[in-house]
């Protein structure tokens, strides 16, 4: 997957992004994984982009992606103010078809 634009900040920064249509799995084919794994729509513990069910140990060592309010990706270390939308689990074979960056482990602040 490749970086689509890029989106500049309140702050003049230009940070890459991932167009929402370019990463999300159509919603019929996220549908119908929720429906084999028996997930609803507010179970954290489930892909962000595929919406696979993840154990709840994946879960807990799973890397994030960062969202805008538009579901564009940016990297997670990204200052995109309030343009952003939060830090999103994904599981691990979402995660290797991003970009370096763009799929990390949460910080712990």
């Amino acid at each position: 997957m490749k970086i689509t634009h890029t989106i500049t900040t309140s702050t003049g920064d230009a940070i890459p992004a991932i167009d929402n249509s370019v990463w999300r799995q159509s919603i019929e084919r996220i549908e119908a994984n929720r429906r084999s794994h028996r997930i609803g729509y507010h179970d954290s513990e489930e892909c962000m982009m595929c919406g696979r069910k993840m154990s709840r140990k994946a879960h807990e060592n799973a890397r994030h992606v960062h969202m805008t309010i538009d579901g564009d990706l940016v990297p997670m270390a990204a200052e995109v103010g309030s343009l952003s939308q939060g830090w999103f689990p994904v599981g691990s074979e979402c995660a290797k078809r991003l970009p370096k960056g763009f799929a990390e482990k949460p910080w712990v602040g």
